[in-house]
C-alpha cells in the first residue's frame, strides 16, 4: 500500500458499498456485559443452588453464560464482513480484469481500520484505488457509517496519454485503419 494522494476530487469517485456500525457492536464489550450479567445471575441462583456455591462453578457459569450469548454476535458480524468482502472482490475483478487482485477479508478489515488506500492497475497501469472513507460523527452514541470508495487517479504524465491508452484498449483490433489523435 502506498501512500495517500491528497485531492483527489469527488466526481472521480464511485462509493461500492455503504454500512454502519453502531455502537455496542463489538464482540468484546458484548462478552464483557454478558460476564457481569452471567456473574449477577449466578449470585442469584446461589441462594437456590448449593452447586453454584464454589469459586469454579460461578467462573464456569459465568464464561458460559457470557459465550453462549455473544456467539452469535460473532458469527453474524464475521457473515457481514464476508459479504462486504465479496461485494467488493465481484467488483475489482469486474475493473481490473484480474482475479489475482482480490481482498482476503483480513486484508479488507485492515483497510477499514487505517484508512489507507489499495492502488490497483487496470490494464497494466496504475489508475485505480480503493479505500474506506469514515464518515465523522459528530454525536456521542451515534453509529459510525463507512464507504468502500474506488477513485480513478490520472496517470502523473497526464491525463492526454490515459485517455489515448483506454481509446487503444477499447478501439478496433490491430491492422485497422483508424488513428488516434492528440
Amino acid at each position: 500500500m502506498e501512500k495517500s494522494v491528497p485531492g483527489q476530487s469527488p466526481r472521480n469517485s464511485v462509493t461500492l458499498v455503504r454500512w454502519t456500525k453502531k455502537p455496542g457492536q463489538d464482540p468484546v464489550a458484548r462478552l464483557v456485559l454478558f460476564s457481569i450479567v452471567g456473574l449477577l445471575l449466578c449470585l442469584v441462583l446461589m441462594a437456590f443452588l448449593p452447586g453454584l456455591r464454589s469459586f469454579g462453578a460461578v467462573a464456569l457459569f459465568t464464561a458460559f453464560f457470557a459465550v453462549i450469548l455473544t456467539a452469535p454476535t460473532v458469527s453474524s458480524q464475521r457473515g457481514f464482513t464476508q459479504g462486504l468482502t465479496r461485494r467488493v472482490n465481484e467488483t475489482i475483478v469486474e475493473v481490473t480484469g484480474r482475479s489475482g487482485d482480490r481482498l482476503s477479508v483480513k486484508q479488507f478489515r485492515g483497510l477499514v481500520k487505517s484508512g489507507e488506500r489499495l492502488y490497483l492497475p487496470v490494464s497494466g497501469v496504475q489508475g485505480l484505488s480503493l479505500h474506506v472513507e469514515r464518515a465523522p460523527i459528530l454525536e456521542k452514541n451515534a453509529p459510525e457509517k463507512f464507504s468502500a470508495v474506488f477513485t480513478v487517479i490520472p496517470p502523473d504524465n497526464g491525463t492526454a496519454s490515459f485517455d489515448r491508452l483506454v481509446a487503444a484498449a477499447i478501439g478496433p483490433g490491430p491492422g485497422s485503419s483508424t488513428s488516434i489523435e492528440t
